[in-house]
């Protein structure tokens, strides 16, 4: 009975440092995309709110052929990270 609450526990940990590794990921990811679209979104999206994300992703596309070639970059591997399940 104790070994399998110490199996138990252990998983529980495990799984928690796992997500927790997946949102700093995450994160970065994102600070990547912000720092390297910063000119675009000022450029095309400089009416959107800072606080809808929604609206600002819907400009970004918008302008989707317009963005600079380091912020296309950028938008690209978050989606490959997005895709991954991460």
């Amino acid at each position: 009975m104790a070994r399998r609450l110490v199996w138990i526990t252990m998983m529980i940990w495990t799984l928690a440092l796992g997500a927790s590794v997946v949102r700093a990921e995450e994160g970065q990811h994102q600070g990547r995309m912000h720092e390297a679209c910063k000119a675009d979104r000022e450029k095309f999206c400089k009416d959107v709110k800072g606080g809808d994300h929604e609206a600002m992703r819907k400009c970004m596309h918008d302008h989707e052929n317009e963005l600079s070639e380091g912020c296309k970059q950028a938008r690209e591997e978050m989606k490959k990270h997005e895709h991954k399940g991460g």
